[in-house]
């Protein structure tokens, strides 16, 4: 009686699923590689591949660099994938209407913690809040300030995500200015606005969640 064949190592397995597009496959089959074997380096490079999601590529990448820390290639794979970040988080162009939704609150998203803080993954959105935040300065049209400063606003949470801390503390110096300014611009758009339009618990929303940040 011939013995069945062995089946090929995970990893193996993974690159033929990939191969195959089968990209939830070969996901599945890395997830287990790395619970089972956190340094595996090339594991987790692989992993990357499989999310389309910039931050969960850049978590994986992360951790492949802490099982090789002086490889040029994950350093620089790493700066590139902070560049896409950085130009994706600003986003597709808003509409400036008052009947536009400009963003909302993600109930999922939660303020980092010790155990998943990432400083550098923070800062790549703060930088990008930088420039809106010096945007949101420079307009001089409630609406427009209220459609910028919004998108500052969904950056530093972002930037929360992964450093409360250290979003708290930019959003209390460098950002406070712009912040103030998106807070009153909707004020201002809150006291003109007729109290019967349905816009008015969205934009107290908005304000409230600029307040939270600086405050």
């Amino acid at each position: 009686m011939s013995k069945t064949a062995a089946a090929p190592p995970l990893l193996s397995q993974a690159h033929a699923a990939l191969e195959r597009h089968a990209v939830d496959e070969a996901q599945g089959i890395l997830i287990s590689l790395v619970v089972a074997e956190s340094r595996n380096e090339e594991a987790w490079l692989l992993l990357a591949r499989t999310f389309d999601d910039l931050e969960r590529r850049m978590e994986c990448m992360q951790r492949a660099r802490q099982s090789n820390p002086n490889s040029a290639t994950i350093a620089l794979a790493i700066q590139e994938l902070k560049a896409q970040i950085s130009n994706s988080a600003f986003g597709q162009p808003l509409p400036a209407t008052e009947t536009a939704s400009i963003s909302t609150p993600n109930e999922n998203f939660s303020k980092s913690s010790a155990s998943d803080a990432d400083p550098e993954l923070a800062q790549i959105f703060l930088d990008a809040a930088a420039i809106l935040a010096q945007a949101t300065i420079m307009t001089t049209e409630p609406l427009r300030t209220r459609v910028v400063g919004a998108e500052l606003v969904r950056l530093l949470e972002r930037a929360q995500q992964y450093d409360a801390i250290l979003a708290r503390r930019w959003a209390s110096s460098a950002g406070r200015a712009a912040l103030v300014k998106h807070e009153k611009a909707l004020t201002q758009l809150l006291i003109n606005m007729p109290q019967q339009d349905p816009q008015i618990s969205y934009l107290r929303e908005q304000r409230q969640r600029a307040l939270d940040l600086f405050k």
